[in-house]
């Protein structure tokens, strides 16, 4: 074997042992990217002081342990108020939410109905924090709202549970149904 020979192995072994050397402790947890359950058609009811407090019914539903993820395909839900009644029912394609925050994002053909409020919200993403009780799309999401004799669509939408008070940033349009006064003459 000649220098050249000898070269270029020890050139080729070089380049083969640092190519090929993998990290198995790369300080991230493979269980942060697995999930820890996952359910297909799956029916969850969440209960709290005795009364049914959530139903979820899910295509697929993931739990991740690590980072309080739970992600739900081709969800239908309703929320129930200490009472027992409904308090919001709805559908989406994607939940994905963070349980320790409270914070919920839908997406997709997103169908809301709030019986306390007699409004009804149809997006394509939304996000809800729970704990500040605040809906709220992106600043170029269209959502339209229907409530009572009101049908508006618009951009940037932000509710309130709170205030019971919901505004949009702009590309507002919409209708406004009155009805006939006692007079006899419209409003």
């Amino acid at each position: 074997m000649g220098k050249k020979s000898v070269l270029i192995s020890l050139f080729f072994s070089l380049i083969f042992s640092f190519s090929c050397s993998l990290t198995y402790t790369n300080g991230e947890n493979s269980e942060d990217k697995i999930p820890e359950f996952i359910f297909k058609n799956a029916q969850y009811t969440k209960y709290q002081n005795g009364k049914k407090n959530l139903q979820l019914k899910a295509e697929q539903l993931e739990q991740y342990k690590s980072d309080n993820a739970v992600f739900a395909k081709n969800a239908d839900f309703t929320s129930y108020n200490s009472e027992g009644s409904k308090e919001t029912s709805g559908s989406c394609q994607l939940i994905a939410a963070n349980t320790k925050k409270e914070i919920y994002n839908l997406f997709g053909d997103i169908s809301l109905s709030m019986a306390s409020q007699e409004m009804e919200i149809s997006a394509n993403a939304l996000r809800f924090n729970k704990k500040t009780e605040q809906i709220s799309s992106g600043n170029n999401s269209t959502v339209t709202l229907n409530k009572k004799d009101i049908q508006m669509t618009g951009k940037g939408f932000s509710a309130s549970g709170v205030s019971k008070s919901y505004s949009f940033l702009g590309g507002v349009s919409g209708k406004i149904t009155t009805s006939a006064s006692e007079d006899g003459n419209e409003n």
